[in-house]
């Protein structure tokens, strides 16, 4: 069985997560659960699912402004 890896760009080889059996985008949060339970809720975007290389590419998004200004 070959489950996905999360990276921030193709070009990293740093993962985020390894052996992803769920991801989830829920607004500016990508959910990701690995096989064993392993959880990472990271801000991005989903860029890239590469399904022969079972990879899966992020883009970091900023951090939403503080309105108290």
């Amino acid at each position: 069985m070959c489950l996905a890896t999360a990276y921030w760009s193709a070009k990293n080889d740093q993962p985020i997560l390894r052996d992803i059996a769920l991801m989830e985008v829920k607004g500016e949060d990508v959910h990701l659960q690995s096989l064993f339970g392993e959880q990472e809720v990271v801000r991005g975007r989903v860029t890239e699912v590469d399904f022969e290389e079972s990879k899966i590419i992020l883009e970091r998004q900023p951090a939403a402004e503080d309105s108290n200004g």
